[in-house]
């Protein structure tokens, strides 16, 4: 079962940067992945717990609209997750900072197995893109 490090530090709903992180017998082996929440001024504010929780359930499957046609990053992180857990590790979030530009500088610093290290996109591998619409 997946671990939520510091949830109520800062209080949530916070914009801000976080990691998905594994580790087995007590020692951090592998980012996993890092993302953002509030760069972008919304009507609800979507904080960083929110994203990891979002990730954890695997609520979107697909994206790319219009077409919908390459596996959404909440379900490939989610999925990541259930990987290594299913292997013996655990599988910690934590809230890592309160600017969501922080994200490139912590995914470069940490270098996360599902991203390109120099722009933080999901690497297309785990994309998963499909030719037809509705995917």
């Amino acid at each position: 079962m997946a671990i939520f490090e510091n949830p109520n530090s800062p209080v949530q709903p916070q914009i801000g940067t976080y990691e998905w992180y594994a580790k087995k017998d007590g020692i951090k082996t592998t980012s996993i992945y890092i993302g953002m929440a509030g760069k972008q001024a919304t009507f609800l504010c979507k904080g960083t717990l929110f994203r990891g929780v979002s990730e954890l359930q695997r609520n979107t499957f697909t994206s790319n609209a219009p077409d919908y046609n390459a596996l959404d990053t909440d379900f490939i992180v989610g999925t990541a997750i259930l990987f290594f857990e299913k292997n013996g590790y655990e599988c910690i979030w934590r809230h890592l900072s309160n600017d969501p530009e922080d994200e490139l500088k912590y995914v470069k610093f940490n270098q996360p197995i599902l991203q390109h290290t120099n722009s933080a996109r999901i690497l297309d591998k785990y994309r998963l893109k499909a030719p037809e619409k509705n995917y």
